[in-house]
């Protein structure tokens, strides 16, 4: 019996832990399989807008240096050099130009398409360069800009000094394409050209300039810091951007293996495949050693042409990473599971064998002849029957044996009736016997499918409330269904953070309607004394737009003005004069504000940062202030710059059209 028991309990702890085990297997890996793939998706589409980004990033830069070239193009002193010949051809404005807007050329055709003068090399001029596509359009009174791809002799004769950022070494790179050159002479420009107006309206000549984007890693480390920004608690980017001239890395916030920027390395063989025919590709590819999210699209020159790539990508660290913790988890699920399983059948098995072996010992003593007291089994079920039974049978065995007793007629007949009670009670024994070991069998076999069916309610029910839950599911086809259920509460915390990092950049719904501009300063001007002493401060008021209303949303534009003049007065910690200026310009349908102090002024790397969010140089700033600003008068198709030097304070100069052209703002 013993060994029976022991088979009980094993049989028992084996049948319920193997279903369990099976349908937590079955769970941690259809779970972990739907978390990589649904992760894996997620980073795509996350690269690819990010590729977008980066887009709008570079033909905002790109709009730059047409804004740059378009008014070195109205300046006076080009037109009156190009209509009168005998005027030197020197033009120290433009080397001036070069160095403070940090071009790599700038050059001037007449209106035959001669080169006038070229302020990188003035020493070379006289050549035509009316057969570019750039400078024949601008030569027909058409503004311009683009991608151009230049040769080293190209470069070197519009700026000499242009050609060590040029040369760049190309490094063999693992998955990449066999590459013919050993270095990589050409350099990828972003250019821009515009018309020169004669005082009769015809085209005098053109100015074009350009900005070299080989090793010219300002841009695509602002995109980084735009894209990826870094936490306070790890400095490392999560995100690369590059820019490729055909398959070479020309600029690049990658590292190498030295932790330097992979410049000079290539692209994967089957990425260039996909650019080369003009097509964009996202997906997961080979960045030098290294497997990442990435999305490319290609680069093209002004006659259209693939003359390079724009990346962005994320390592797939993180997924690894990702599915690490997932089966961490899983399998530690599973640990536990199994214990507690492991725990149950064992007590269920003890609990059950207890009074199957009080029966078995109370027939050996009843059939040993010993006087015992009832068997008590603390149950409802077909053991505590048997048991019940078995005491009854005890007590008409007593009674019988009381019976013969009194009935000692003779020895002889004694020992007959004894024998034939033995006979018929051994008779009986076998029989209770036979009953007993079948009740065992029924109440075992009871027991254990009853036990086998509550253990496996629990996986049952977990599988069952999870597909319930996928059924609700709208974004999923129906062949997915079955697997994304244990995604939901994983990817529940990410979705927390973007919605955190997206709420800075919601656009808020703007309520048009005529405003006077100079009302608006005044009451600003007259409330502020709430917030800052004017004692020491001298508040110059030049207004010359009174008559002209602007169209626009009030309060956000108070917002604005009101950011800067609390700027510039707190700019000045000892006091000082707060000019604010307002001017319209008829021909341009536009009212300009600014709002000048006398402080300390501003230093150039500050003065590239001042728009960037987050970026304060305030104790208790936040560094939203000027960001926002910078947000609200852009929605309202304006322009804001600020103008500084360090010890001769700061001018802020916001333009804003008269009237709003049609916009969708969502009312």
């Amino acid at each position: 019996m013993k060994r029976l028991q022991t088979s009980i309990r094993l049989k028992l702890t084996v049948a319920t832990l193997v279903p369990m085990m099976t349908a937590i297997a079955i769970c941690w890996v259809i779970g972990a399989s739907v978390i990589t793939n649904r992760f894996s998706s997620q980073a795509l589409q996350s690269v690819a807008s990010n590729l977008n980004s980066a887009h709008e990033i570079f033909l905002a830069d790109l709009s730059r240096l047409s804004d740059i070239i378009r008014l070195t193009g109205q300046s006076p002193e080009l037109v009156f050099a190009l209509t009168n010949p005998a005027v030197d051809a020197s033009m120290p404005s433009l080397q001036s130009m070069l160095r403070n807007e940090r071009l790599s050329f700038v050059t001037v055709v007449d209106r035959y398409g001669f080169v006038r003068y070229r302020a990188g090399n003035p020493s070379v001029s006289g050549d035509s360069r009316r057969d570019e596509k750039l400078i024949s359009d601008a030569l027909k009174g058409v503004s311009g800009s683009g991608i151009l791809l230049l040769s080293a002799v190209q470069a070197e004769r519009e700026n000499p000094r242009l050609l060590p950022a040029m040369s760049l070494p190309v490094k063999a790179t693992p998955h990449a394409r066999l590459y013919t050159k050993k270095v990589e002479e050409r350099g990828l420009f972003q250019v821009a050209a515009a018309p020169i107006m004669a005082h009769d309206g015809s085209v005098a000549g053109v100015v074009y300039g350009g900005l070299l984007l080989n090793s010219a890693s300002g841009l695509v480390e602002r995109m980084a810091q735009v894209l990826f920004p870094r936490s306070q608690v790890d400095s490392r980017s999560p995100g690369n951007v590059t820019i490729f001239l055909d398959d070479v890395r020309i600029v690049t916030t990658v590292l190498d293996d030295q932790g330097k920027p992979a410049v000079g390395t290539l692209m994967s063989e089957e990425v260039f495949s996909s650019i080369s025919n003009g097509a964009s590709w996202v997906g997961r590819a080979y960045v030098l050693n290294a497997r990442y999210f990435t999305a490319y699209e290609p680069l093209r020159d002004l006659r259209g042409a693939v003359v390079g790539a724009l990346y962005v990508g994320m390592p797939e660290e993180p997924l690894l990473q990702l599915r690490g913790q997932v089966n961490a988890i899983f399998s530690g699920m599973l640990l536990f599971v199994s214990m507690i399983g492991a725990a149950l059948s064992a007590w269920l098995g003890t609990n059950l064998a207890r009074p199957v072996r009080a029966l078995e010992e109370g027939a050996r003593r009843i059939a040993s002849g010993e006087n015992l007291p009832d068997i008590t089994v603390d149950s409802y079920d077909e053991i505590a029957s048997l048991a019940g039974e078995f005491n009854a049978m005890k007590h008409r065995l007593l009674e019988r044996d009381e019976e013969n007793q009194a009935l000692n007629r003779t020895l002889e007949q004694k020992v007959r009736e004894r024998t034939v009670q033995l006979e018929e009670k051994s008779q009986q024994l076998l029989s209770t016997q036979k009953d007993l070991a079948q009740a065992e069998r029924l109440a075992d076999i009871g027991v254990l499918a009853s036990g086998v069916a509550h253990e496996i309610n629990n996986p049952l029910a977990i599988i069952r409330g999870n597909a319930e839950l996928l059924e609700m599911s709208s974004r999923l086809n129906d062949s997915d269904q079955s697997e994304v259920g244990t995604i939901i509460t994983q990817v529940g915390r990410v979705e927390r953070i973007v919605s955190n990092l997206l709420t800075f950049a919601r656009a808020k719904k703007m309520t048009l309607q005529p405003c006077f501009i100079e009302a608006l300063l005044d009451d600003i001007l007259d409330q502020i004394g709430h917030q800052i002493a004017q004692d020491s401060y001298h508040i110059e008021r030049n207004y010359q737009a009174a008559a002209y209303p602007v169209e626009g949303d009030a309060d956000q534009l108070r917002q604005v003005f009101t950011n800067l003049i609390l700027n510039g007065l707190q700019a000045m910690e000892a006091g000082g004069t707060l000019t604010v200026t307002t001017a319209v310009d008829r021909d341009e349908r536009c009212c300009s504000v600014t709002i000048g102090d006398s402080g300390s002024g501003i230093s150039a790397a500050v003065r590239e940062k001042l728009f960037t969010p987050f970026f304060t140089t305030k104790p208790r700033g936040t560094g939203l202030g000027l960001a926002v600003s910078y947000g609200i008068v852009k929605d309202h198709g304006g322009e804001i710059h600020v103008e500084s030097s360090e010890g001769r304070g700061a001018a802020f100069t916001v333009a804003l059209p008269l009237q709003q052209a049609f916009r969708n703002y969502g009312v």
